[in-house]
């Protein structure tokens, strides 16, 4: 990671969410890409998370119920 120092001396990465977490990650003792790449799977996550069921999914998950009902006495 590129650092940099500003007048006061304080070290400050060049990229902004480096600046961000990087507090926050020493103080629990891990890298701050650890938190970067997290949140940025968090954010992947939610966004697949929230798109719609494909239509052959559900004509697949209809197709395995109706099978097990046909088994089950």
């Amino acid at each position: 990671m590129t650092e940099t120092s500003d007048k006061k001396g304080k070290t400050k990465a060049k990229h902004p969410m480096i600046n961000e977490i990087y507090p926050m990650a020493r103080s629990v003792g891990h890298p701050p890409v650890y938190d970067i790449i997290a949140a940025r799977l968090r954010d992947y996550y939610d966004d697949v998370a929230k798109q719609p069921v494909p239509d052959r999914f559900v004509e697949l998950l209809n197709q395995l119920e109706a099978k097990t009902k046909k088994k089950d006495p």
